[in-house]
């Protein structure tokens, strides 16, 4: 995919038990692990309004960030669709920072694959897209692709590798949402 959309920032892998994965990365030496656990984030799946309650966690090895999801009901999304298909969880994502959603997609399109919409998160109020899954058109079994705009996740992640680039082994997991800017923070939900 970074034929279409550049560098990668991210793996992304969906899972069906979160603690049990994340505990595989500390167990592995790779962390801290930072982790949003229960949130409900307003996206639209397939062209229909669904907010789906999930938990996040990503971690680096060196520069390679890795992402943990785990959907904790059956609202339809990306994750379910996904976990259905592979209950034993897998690569769901690579991620990409682009300037406009329209632009990449247009010049993956020009490059000879199109992509189709799956998924996109977005303001609540607004309904302004901030980040979106797509697939390749007619894709059987697909990889999807995860674009995020720039600005308001690269201080996010710039910071979790520089926490990670001298981590000691304390404190193996964190809350991720302490380094979220406080407007940004989605609403969680207790277990």
């Amino acid at each position: 995919m970074s034929r279409y959309f550049g560098k990668a920032e991210h793996l992304a892998f969906v899972v069906p038990d979160f603690n049990a994965a994340v505990q595989r990365l500390v167990e592995a030496g790779i962390g801290p692990v930072f982790t949003m656990r229960r949130i409900r984030v307003a996206a639209r799946y397939r062209g229909e309004r669904h907010d789906p309650l999930f938990s996040a966690a990503f971690a680096y090895s060196g520069s390679q960030q890795i992402e943990l999801l785990c959907q904790h009901d059956e609202t339809p999304s990306a994750y379910r669709e996904f976990i259905l298909r592979n209950p034993g969880g897998g690569l769901h994502h690579s991620a990409y920072f682009c300037d406009s959603f329209d632009g990449a997609l247009a010049s993956a399109a020009a490059k000879g694959q199109p992509f189709t919409m799956v998924q996109e998160f977005i303001e609540p109020v607004s309904g302004f897209a901030y980040e979106i899954y797509v697939e390749p058109a007619g894709s059987a079994e697909p990889l999807l692709a995860q674009l995020m705009v720039h600005g308001p996740m690269e201080p996010f992640f710039a910071e979790m590798e520089r926490i990670a680039a001298s981590w000691d082994g304390s404190e193996p997991e964190r809350n991720a949402l302490d380094l979220i800017p406080p407007e940004m923070v989605p609403p969680q939900e207790p277990e």
